[in-house]
Protein backbone atom coordinates (compact mmCIF):
# COMPACT_ATOMS: atom_id res chain seq x y z
CA UNK A 1 0.00 0.00 0.00
CA UNK A 2 1.28 3.30 -0.63
CA UNK A 3 1.48 5.87 2.00
CA UNK A 4 -0.39 9.53 1.42
CA UNK A 5 3.29 10.65 2.95
CA UNK A 6 6.40 10.09 4.25
CA UNK A 7 7.22 12.32 7.24
CA UNK A 8 10.90 13.10 6.96
CA UNK A 9 12.54 14.22 10.47
CA UNK A 10 16.07 13.91 11.43
CA UNK A 11 15.72 10.81 13.98
CA UNK A 12 13.61 9.05 11.45
CA UNK A 13 11.50 8.81 8.15
CA UNK A 14 7.88 7.14 8.59
CA UNK A 15 4.77 6.62 6.18
CA UNK A 16 1.66 8.12 6.97
CA UNK A 17 -1.82 6.32 5.59
CA UNK A 18 -4.95 7.75 4.82
CA UNK A 19 -7.83 6.42 3.75
CA UNK A 20 -10.95 4.25 4.22
CA UNK A 21 -10.99 0.43 5.57
CA UNK A 22 -7.63 0.62 6.94
CA UNK A 23 -8.60 -0.71 10.75
CA UNK A 24 -8.84 -3.95 8.81
CA UNK A 25 -5.71 -3.50 7.18
CA UNK A 26 -2.79 -2.29 10.23
CA UNK A 27 -1.56 -5.66 10.32
CA UNK A 28 -0.93 -6.28 6.72
CA UNK A 29 0.23 -2.76 6.19
CA UNK A 30 3.09 -2.77 9.07
CA UNK A 31 4.65 -6.61 9.71
CA UNK A 32 5.77 -6.81 13.54
CA UNK A 33 8.83 -8.22 14.39
CA UNK A 34 7.49 -9.39 18.11
CA UNK A 35 4.43 -9.91 19.91
CA UNK A 36 2.35 -6.94 19.00
CA UNK A 37 0.00 -5.44 22.07
CA UNK A 38 -3.27 -2.91 21.20
CA UNK A 39 -3.15 0.05 23.88
CA UNK A 40 -6.62 1.43 23.66
CA UNK A 41 -9.50 2.74 25.49
CA UNK A 42 -12.01 0.49 27.69
CA UNK A 43 -14.95 2.55 25.21
CA UNK A 44 -12.78 1.86 21.92
CA UNK A 45 -11.88 -1.65 22.47
CA UNK A 46 -14.61 -3.38 20.74
CA UNK A 47 -15.56 -0.51 18.38
CA UNK A 48 -11.93 -0.27 16.95
CA UNK A 49 -9.63 -1.87 19.19
CA UNK A 50 -10.40 -5.73 18.56
CA UNK A 51 -10.66 -5.31 14.90
CA UNK A 52 -7.16 -3.71 14.83
CA UNK A 53 -6.05 -7.00 16.78
CA UNK A 54 -7.50 -9.07 14.61
CA UNK A 55 -5.49 -7.57 11.66
CA UNK A 56 -2.65 -9.11 13.24
CA UNK A 57 -1.16 -12.76 13.00
CA UNK A 58 -1.17 -13.87 15.05
CA UNK A 59 -4.21 -11.59 16.81
CA UNK A 60 -2.68 -8.73 19.00
CA UNK A 61 -3.11 -8.72 22.54
CA UNK A 62 -4.91 -6.10 23.75
CA UNK A 63 -4.34 -3.40 26.85
CA UNK A 64 -7.13 -0.91 27.69
CA UNK A 65 -7.26 1.78 30.06
CA UNK A 66 -9.76 4.68 30.79
CA UNK A 67 -9.88 7.64 28.19
CA UNK A 68 -10.41 11.21 29.43
CA UNK A 69 -7.78 14.29 30.10
CA UNK A 70 -7.74 13.40 33.94
CA UNK A 71 -6.06 9.73 33.20
CA UNK A 72 -3.31 11.75 31.03
CA UNK A 73 -0.69 10.64 33.75
CA UNK A 74 2.36 9.64 34.78
CA UNK A 75 0.34 6.47 36.85
CA UNK A 76 -1.55 5.89 33.77
CA UNK A 77 2.06 4.99 31.50
CA UNK A 78 2.95 3.65 34.29
CA UNK A 79 -0.11 1.44 34.28
CA UNK A 80 0.37 0.35 30.76
CA UNK A 81 4.49 -0.29 31.63
CA UNK A 82 3.36 -2.51 34.39
CA UNK A 83 0.55 -4.75 31.70
CA UNK A 84 3.17 -4.48 29.06
CA UNK A 85 5.82 -6.44 31.71
CA UNK A 86 3.13 -8.67 33.50
CA UNK A 87 2.54 -10.34 29.31
CA UNK A 88 6.06 -10.52 29.11
CA UNK A 89 6.24 -7.82 26.08
CA UNK A 90 10.34 -7.28 25.15
CA UNK A 91 12.03 -4.86 23.49
CA UNK A 92 11.16 -6.65 19.73
CA UNK A 93 7.44 -5.61 20.57
CA UNK A 94 5.08 -3.53 18.88
CA UNK A 95 3.09 -1.21 21.32
CA UNK A 96 -0.30 -0.46 18.56
CA UNK A 97 -1.59 2.88 19.99
CA UNK A 98 -6.07 2.99 18.98
CA UNK A 99 -7.52 5.90 20.06
CA UNK A 100 -8.07 10.11 20.17
CA UNK A 101 -5.35 12.21 21.04
CA UNK A 102 -4.97 11.21 24.76
CA UNK A 103 -4.49 7.33 24.50
CA UNK A 104 -2.45 8.37 21.27
CA UNK A 105 -0.15 10.42 23.77
CA UNK A 106 -0.07 8.73 26.86
CA UNK A 107 0.81 5.06 25.36
CA UNK A 108 2.61 6.51 23.26
CA UNK A 109 5.20 7.58 25.76
CA UNK A 110 4.49 4.03 27.82
CA UNK A 111 6.00 2.74 24.51
CA UNK A 112 8.81 5.09 24.68
CA UNK A 113 10.11 4.46 28.39
CA UNK A 114 9.71 0.52 28.61
CA UNK A 115 12.60 -1.00 28.18
CA UNK A 116 14.36 2.89 26.61
CA UNK A 117 11.67 2.33 23.34
CA UNK A 118 9.85 -0.41 21.35
CA UNK A 119 8.48 -0.20 17.90
CA UNK A 120 5.40 2.01 18.18
CA UNK A 121 2.42 2.92 15.90
CA UNK A 122 -0.23 4.66 15.56
CA UNK A 123 -3.84 4.56 14.19
CA UNK A 124 -5.48 7.55 15.55
CA UNK A 125 -9.29 7.35 15.29
CA UNK A 126 -10.63 11.45 15.86
CA UNK A 127 -10.01 14.26 13.67
CA UNK A 128 -7.99 15.92 16.40
CA UNK A 129 -5.56 13.04 16.36
CA UNK A 130 -5.49 12.66 12.83
CA UNK A 131 -4.63 15.97 12.05
CA UNK A 132 -2.46 16.73 14.89
CA UNK A 133 -1.89 14.80 17.63
CA UNK A 134 -0.55 11.75 15.72
CA UNK A 135 2.36 13.54 13.02
CA UNK A 136 5.37 14.88 14.04
CA UNK A 137 6.47 12.16 16.82
CA UNK A 138 5.64 13.80 19.91
CA UNK A 139 3.93 11.64 23.09
CA UNK A 140 3.38 13.10 26.62
CA UNK A 141 1.28 13.14 29.85
CA UNK A 142 0.57 15.95 32.09
CA UNK A 143 1.43 17.02 34.82
CA UNK A 144 -0.85 19.29 37.64
CA UNK A 145 0.95 22.35 36.94
CA UNK A 146 0.87 22.34 32.92
CA UNK A 147 -0.42 20.38 29.83
CA UNK A 148 2.39 17.50 28.36
CA UNK A 149 4.89 18.71 30.65
CA UNK A 150 6.32 15.07 30.81
CA UNK A 151 7.18 13.57 27.16
CA UNK A 152 9.64 12.60 24.80
CA UNK A 153 9.91 13.02 21.00
CA UNK A 154 9.62 9.33 19.81
CA UNK A 155 8.42 9.17 16.27
CA UNK A 156 6.10 5.64 15.65
CA UNK A 157 6.77 3.18 12.25
CA UNK A 158 4.08 4.40 10.74
CA UNK A 159 0.66 6.37 11.11
CA UNK A 160 -2.37 4.69 9.85
CA UNK A 161 -5.60 6.83 9.51
CA UNK A 162 -8.64 5.37 8.68
CA UNK A 163 -11.38 7.96 7.80
CA UNK A 164 -14.04 5.75 8.13
CA UNK A 165 -14.16 6.03 11.98
CA UNK A 166 -14.50 9.26 12.24
CA UNK A 167 -18.19 9.16 11.25
CA UNK A 168 -18.75 7.41 14.45
CA UNK A 169 -17.73 10.16 16.39
CA UNK A 170 -20.08 11.86 18.96
CA UNK A 171 -20.41 15.90 17.40
CA UNK A 172 -18.58 17.38 19.81
CA UNK A 173 -15.78 15.11 19.43
CA UNK A 174 -15.68 15.91 15.73
CA UNK A 175 -15.65 19.52 16.49
CA UNK A 176 -13.05 19.29 18.67
CA UNK A 177 -10.85 18.72 16.12
CA UNK A 178 -12.37 21.07 13.28
CA UNK A 179 -10.74 23.83 16.08
CA UNK A 180 -7.26 22.00 15.43
CA UNK A 181 -7.74 21.79 11.59
CA UNK A 182 -8.91 25.85 11.33
CA UNK A 183 -5.51 26.70 13.44
CA UNK A 184 -3.86 24.28 10.45
CA UNK A 185 -5.14 26.88 7.87
CA UNK A 186 -4.47 29.86 9.99
CA UNK A 187 -0.78 28.77 10.15
CA UNK A 188 0.23 27.23 6.47
CA UNK A 189 -2.72 27.01 4.38
CA UNK A 190 -5.39 29.32 3.09
CA UNK A 191 -7.30 26.57 1.42
CA UNK A 192 -7.85 24.56 4.18
CA UNK A 193 -8.93 28.01 6.27
CA UNK A 194 -11.35 28.50 3.76
CA UNK A 195 -13.20 25.08 3.46
CA UNK A 196 -13.84 24.99 7.36
CA UNK A 197 -14.58 29.28 7.19
CA UNK A 198 -18.05 28.52 5.75
CA UNK A 199 -18.94 25.51 8.30
CA UNK A 200 -21.39 22.96 7.49
CA UNK A 201 -20.85 20.02 5.97
CA UNK A 202 -17.23 19.36 4.80
CA UNK A 203 -14.97 16.81 3.24
CA UNK A 204 -13.10 15.07 6.37
CA UNK A 205 -11.04 13.04 3.93
CA UNK A 206 -9.92 16.51 2.08
CA UNK A 207 -9.40 18.25 5.74
CA UNK A 208 -7.49 15.79 7.22
CA UNK A 209 -4.72 15.47 4.03
CA UNK A 210 -4.54 19.33 3.98
CA UNK A 211 -3.78 19.15 7.60
CA UNK A 212 -1.28 16.55 7.63
CA UNK A 213 0.49 18.21 5.00
CA UNK A 214 0.63 21.42 6.76
CA UNK A 215 2.01 19.64 9.89
CA UNK A 216 4.67 17.44 7.79
CA UNK A 217 6.02 20.41 6.49
CA UNK A 218 6.73 21.84 9.69
CA UNK A 219 7.82 19.13 11.74
CA UNK A 220 10.10 18.20 8.95
CA UNK A 221 11.62 21.01 9.13
CA UNK A 222 12.46 21.08 12.77
CA UNK A 223 11.71 18.00 14.96
CA UNK A 224 12.20 19.32 18.44
CA UNK A 225 10.71 22.71 18.67
CA UNK A 226 13.90 24.56 18.43
CA UNK A 227 12.34 27.13 15.77
CA UNK A 228 9.65 26.27 13.24
CA UNK A 229 7.30 24.01 14.98
CA UNK A 230 6.42 26.28 17.45
CA UNK A 231 4.05 27.84 15.02
CA UNK A 232 2.12 24.82 15.97
CA UNK A 233 1.27 26.24 19.08
CA UNK A 234 -0.80 29.31 18.32
CA UNK A 235 -3.49 29.22 20.57
CA UNK A 236 -2.37 26.67 22.79
CA UNK A 237 0.08 29.20 25.07
CA UNK A 238 -3.39 30.43 26.86
CA UNK A 239 -5.45 27.02 25.57
CA UNK A 240 -3.13 25.26 28.05
CA UNK A 241 -3.15 27.59 30.77
CA UNK A 242 -6.94 27.70 30.50
CA UNK A 243 -7.13 23.54 30.68
CA UNK A 244 -5.05 23.21 33.87
CA UNK A 245 -7.13 26.21 35.59
CA UNK A 246 -9.90 23.92 34.73
CA UNK A 247 -8.02 20.79 36.13
CA UNK A 248 -8.43 19.16 32.11
CA UNK A 249 -12.01 19.46 32.61
CA UNK A 250 -15.48 20.51 31.41
CA UNK A 251 -14.33 21.81 27.91
CA UNK A 252 -12.55 19.32 25.36
CA UNK A 253 -8.91 20.20 24.26
CA UNK A 254 -9.68 21.53 20.38
CA UNK A 255 -12.54 23.90 21.91
CA UNK A 256 -9.62 25.54 24.28
CA UNK A 257 -7.67 25.83 21.47
CA UNK A 258 -10.36 27.85 19.22
CA UNK A 259 -11.21 29.97 22.58
CA UNK A 260 -6.57 30.42 22.15
CA UNK A 261 -6.80 31.47 18.99
CA UNK A 262 -9.38 33.83 19.45
CA UNK A 263 -7.21 35.61 22.51
CA UNK A 264 -4.29 35.56 20.69
CA UNK A 265 -5.51 37.37 17.97
CA UNK A 266 -6.58 40.37 20.34
CA UNK A 267 -3.22 40.51 21.23
CA UNK A 268 -2.03 40.12 17.98
CA UNK A 269 -3.93 43.06 17.00
CA UNK A 270 -2.80 45.25 19.53
CA UNK A 271 0.49 44.78 19.01
CA UNK A 272 -0.23 46.03 14.78
CA UNK A 273 1.10 42.01 14.02
CA UNK A 274 -2.58 41.84 12.57
CA UNK A 275 -5.36 43.95 10.83
CA UNK A 276 -8.52 44.16 12.54
CA UNK A 277 -9.96 42.57 9.62
CA UNK A 278 -8.20 38.99 9.09
CA UNK A 279 -9.37 39.20 13.06
CA UNK A 280 -12.92 39.43 12.75
CA UNK A 281 -12.21 37.09 10.34
CA UNK A 282 -10.28 34.41 11.72
CA UNK A 283 -12.89 34.76 15.15
CA UNK A 284 -15.62 34.18 13.10
CA UNK A 285 -14.43 31.00 11.90
CA UNK A 286 -14.08 29.43 15.03
CA UNK A 287 -17.17 30.99 16.36
CA UNK A 288 -19.24 29.53 13.77
CA UNK A 289 -18.05 25.88 14.78
CA UNK A 290 -20.05 26.84 18.19
CA UNK A 291 -17.32 26.10 20.89
CA UNK A 292 -18.66 24.94 24.15
CA UNK A 293 -18.64 28.42 27.01
CA UNK A 294 -15.99 29.31 28.84
CA UNK A 295 -16.62 28.43 32.66
CA UNK A 296 -16.07 30.95 35.06
CA UNK A 297 -12.04 30.95 35.37
CA UNK A 298 -9.76 33.88 37.39
CA UNK A 299 -7.19 35.31 35.04
CA UNK A 300 -4.41 34.77 37.58
CA UNK A 301 -4.48 30.99 37.42
CA UNK A 302 -4.60 31.32 33.73
CA UNK A 303 -1.89 33.26 33.64
CA UNK A 304 0.01 31.57 36.29
CA UNK A 305 -0.89 28.38 34.38
CA UNK A 306 0.59 30.00 31.19
CA UNK A 307 3.83 30.16 33.02
CA UNK A 308 4.89 26.47 32.66
CA UNK A 309 3.93 26.52 28.65
CA UNK A 310 6.93 24.39 26.54
CA UNK A 311 7.52 27.25 24.63
CA UNK A 312 8.50 29.77 27.16
CA UNK A 313 12.63 30.81 26.98
CA UNK A 314 14.43 30.97 30.66
CA UNK A 315 11.70 33.98 31.73
CA UNK A 316 10.81 35.24 28.47
CA UNK A 317 6.97 33.94 27.20
CA UNK A 318 6.51 32.92 24.05
CA UNK A 319 3.47 32.96 21.23
CA UNK A 320 2.48 32.51 18.12
CA UNK A 321 0.77 35.10 16.42
CA UNK A 322 -1.19 35.31 12.93
CA UNK A 323 0.05 38.40 10.16
CA UNK A 324 -2.06 36.90 7.53
CA UNK A 325 -4.16 33.69 7.05
CA UNK A 326 -1.75 30.85 6.09
CA UNK A 327 1.15 32.81 7.71
CA UNK A 328 2.11 33.16 11.72
CA UNK A 329 4.77 33.90 13.68
CA UNK A 330 6.67 33.41 16.58
CA UNK A 331 7.27 36.59 19.10
CA UNK A 332 8.76 36.17 22.63
CA UNK A 333 8.70 38.66 25.41
CA UNK A 334 4.77 38.58 25.62
CA UNK A 335 3.68 40.80 29.14
CA UNK A 336 1.37 39.48 31.32
CA UNK A 337 -0.58 42.46 30.71
CA UNK A 338 -0.76 41.33 26.90
CA UNK A 339 -2.22 38.05 28.53
CA UNK A 340 -5.04 39.59 30.56
CA UNK A 341 -5.64 41.43 27.47
CA UNK A 342 -6.13 38.50 25.45
CA UNK A 343 -8.20 36.98 28.26
CA UNK A 344 -10.19 39.86 28.45
CA UNK A 345 -11.46 39.03 24.84
CA UNK A 346 -12.73 36.23 25.43
CA UNK A 347 -14.28 36.85 28.97
CA UNK A 348 -11.68 36.18 31.22
CA UNK A 349 -11.24 38.56 34.19
CA UNK A 350 -9.22 38.97 37.31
Amino acid sequence: MTPFITIRQASASYPVFVGRGLLDSAGKILEARGRVFVITSTGLRSRFGDRVASSFTPRAEIIAIEEGEQHKTLETANAIVTQLLDRGAKRDSLAVVVGGGMIGDTAGFAASIFLRGIDLLHVPTTLLAQVDSSIGGKVAVNHARGKNLIGSFFPPLAVVSDTSALGTLPPRELLSGMYEALKGGVIGDLSLFEMLEKGGEVDLDTVVRKAIKVKAAIVSADEKEADRRRLLNYGHTIAHGIEAALQYQKLTHGEVVGWGMIAANAIAVRRGILSDAVRRRIDDAVRDWKPSPLPRLNANEVIAAAEHDKKNIGTTRVMVFPREIGRCEVVSGVSDEELRYGLAAIGIDA
